[in-house]
């Protein structure tokens, strides 16, 4: 039987696309067509402060665990405090960078294998970095991303780490044992979706093959 893989990144596009409230539903149905073709792209302004943000993160984290850091190894964001940085890069001292997950899992009668790659695991947490412009209490409740990891990793605990540049936030999330079961159900609503977007499902079908 094939396989195919799913990410939280495209669960979460599907999510967005039919949730967005913000885009026009041209713009949205275009990054979620984007994300099943697997196509790289340029990331927009908004993407590249995320990737700066959690580059500083990891800079300065590396030099917390030789040495003491001062502000001057700190790299610059002009969009970013640097206190912000640091006092997340002490967070995540020593974590391991980058690690994947990955798992199979049955949703009816087709097999799939969940996977990710984590921004950093320290001892029994998992840590994902975040950097927004319009931040709001539970923005990430909804997210597969912490439910995917927790069950790929058998780890007790998920943060996000989040920041506008100004201040940040810190959302705690756990494993459970109802944890497959609403995976499960995201997936279901997915695959659903799906039968009634010949364009989508063929992208899906041919893109998301697992190997």
């Amino acid at each position: 039987m094939t396989k195919y893989l799913i990410t939280a990144s495209l669960l979460n596009s599907y999510q967005y696309y039919i949730q967005d409230e913000w885009k026009s539903s041209e713009d949205s149905r275009a990054d979620f067509l984007r994300t099943l073709s697997r196509e790289k792209f340029e990331p927009n302004e908004a993407m590249q402060r995320g990737i700066d943000f959690e580059n500083a993160i990891c800079r300065v984290s590396e030099h917390l665990a030789k040495w003491k850091c001062e502000p001057d190894c700190i790299p610059a964001l002009e969009f970013c405090n640097y206190q912000i940085i640091k006092e997340l890069a002490e967070e995540v001292c020593y974590g391991l960078w980058q690690k994947s997950v990955k798992k199979e899992i049955t949703v009816g009668n087709q097999e799939f294998l969940l996977y990710g790659r984590t921004d950093v695991i320290k001892r029994d947490t998992i840590y994902d970095i975040k950097f927004t412009s319009n931040y709001e209490a539970g923005k990430f409740v909804n997210s597969s991303q912490h439910r995917i990891y927790l069950y790929c990793s058998d780890l007790p605990k998920f943060q996000y780490l989040v920041s506008d540049g100004k201040e940040y936030w810190i959302e705690d999330y756990h494993n459970h044992a109802g944890i497959e079961d609403e995976l499960k159900g995201m997936i279901s609503d997915f695959i659903g979706y799906l039968e009634n977007d010949k364009e989508a499902k063929e992208l899906f079908l041919t893109k998301w093959e697992s190997k």
